[in-house]
């Protein structure tokens, strides 16, 4: 990896009402990004692959624009590919205006939200990046999955030639933030690479985890990284190859199966890296909160229900299909934004899904493997709001794809 001595600010190619960054980045899709900059949410700073990357929202007077500007890559790729990489990244392919249109059309709630969580984009992820991630996120809050995301960057993951200071210097050299926050700027950070499997494989141990204060999730990333390695092995591939397969040549419900095979993945957490990651545009990761909104406005038949079971969450998940058609999952993020607690008290009374004072468990009574109870799924903590996280449920013990 090589410092970019070409660094500019770059069109994305995506109005914003295409990407709206404050709507997608910190919503708990990825624990990578930072705001930056005086204007809340229209800058954030992160690390796409091998790639440390700006991206901010600007108005050149007709209509907002998406830009980017990348401070490092590897050797032996080019500004080209930079571009490809965070169009591919950032789904640029997919007509967010398109699918507003068709959602808005369909349901009288999503027509009346959407103008509140305009550009609310799905991440294509690296898979390995964003399962690792949600195994972290159980039960956690937002600040602590960042956290434990960058130890594992820091000490099983690259350093990228890059650091806060460089892009304290850049400000400096022109840009709008300069002068304010390079001369309260502390001792400058590095940026590190999320580790590939193979290197959790060679560098990870459970202890040395658990003390790093990782918990009870260290034996899921050492059990995860160990069950990738040896389908890897089985298909004559690399564990991260072996999961970009499932993105690639494996339908949604296969995908699922074979990532709840693995430690401490129950069906949300599935649902979230199949969506997140895998290119599986029809997933449904449910939760309490989610199961809120969808009692309240489109299925009020489960409001009943005793706890959040895989028969509830797949009802759900047919529900939104029925409505939304195959990129559904595209549409419950939207909707699941609108419940976010600082976007929530924006919004019009009447638009806000009522409080209820009883939830249902999302954690079955009696699983052998299952954690201890939860507070906060990953994406409801960057909402600040009380709920349940995903279950562990039982699983086989090898990783496979059914045919």
């Amino acid at each position: 990896v090589a410092k970019c001595l070409d660094a500019t600010w770059t069109p994305l190619g995506l109005a914003t009402r295409e990407l709206r960054l404050k709507h997608t980045l910190p919503t708990g899709q990825s624990f990578r990004w930072r705001a930056r900059g005086r204007e809340d949410g229209r800058e954030y700073v992160g690390v796409v692959g091998r790639r440390v990357v700006r991206v901010r929202e600007v108005d050149d007077g007709e209509r907002g624009e998406v830009e980017y500007k990348v401070y490092c890559r590897p050797r032996w790729e080019s500004a080209t590919d930079d571009r490809r990489v965070m169009r591919e990244y950032f789904n640029a392919d997919v007509s967010l205006e398109r699918l507003y249109g068709q959602f808005a059309a369909k349901d009288g709630r999503f027509r009346a939200l959407a103008a509140h969580v305009d550009g609310a984009r799905m991440l294509r992820q690296d898979p390995s990046e964003c399962l690792f991630s949600f195994i972290c996120s159980s039960n956690n809050h937002i600040s602590r999955i960042h956290g434990m995301v960058n130890k594992m960057c820091v000490h099983y993951g690259d350093a990228l030639p890059v650091t806060t200071r460089d892009l304290e210097e850049d400000d400096d050299d022109g840009d709008e933030n300069g002068g304010e926050e390079t001369a309260a700027a502390a001792e400058a950070e590095k940026f590190y690479a999320f580790p590939s499997v193979a290197q959790i494989l060679d560098g990870a141990t459970e202890e040395e985890l658990r003390a790093l204060g990782f918990g009870y999730r260290a034996k899921f990333i050492v059990g995860s990284a160990a069950a990738l390695g040896e389908a890897g092995d089985a298909v004559g591939s690399s564990p991260d190859e072996f999961l970009r397969a499932l993105r690639d040549e494996t339908p949604y419900v296969d995908a699922h199966a074979a990532l709840m095979t693995l430690p401490g993945i129950g069906p949300k957490v599935s649902a979230c890296v199949c969506l997140f990651s895998l290119n599986k545009h029809e997933a449904i990761p449910v939760d309490t909160h989610v199961w809120q909104f969808a009692v309240e406005h489109y299925m009020p038949e489960l409001r009943d229900a005793k706890s959040v079971t895989p028969r509830v969450m797949r009802s759900i998940e047919v529900k939104m299909k029925e409505i939304f058609g195959p990129y559904c999952g595209w549409a419950h993020n939207a909707l699941f934004i609108a419940e976010l607690k600082h976007v929530r008290d924006a919004l019009p009374a009447e638009l806000r899904t009522p409080k209820r004072v009883a939830t249902p468990r999302s954690t079955p009574k009696s699983k052998p493997n299952a954690s201890k109870p939860s507070s906060k799924t990953a994406r409801e903590a960057a909402a600040g709001v009380d709920a349940e996280s995903d279950a562990v449920f039982d699983t086989p013990k090898k990783l496979k794809i059914d045919s």
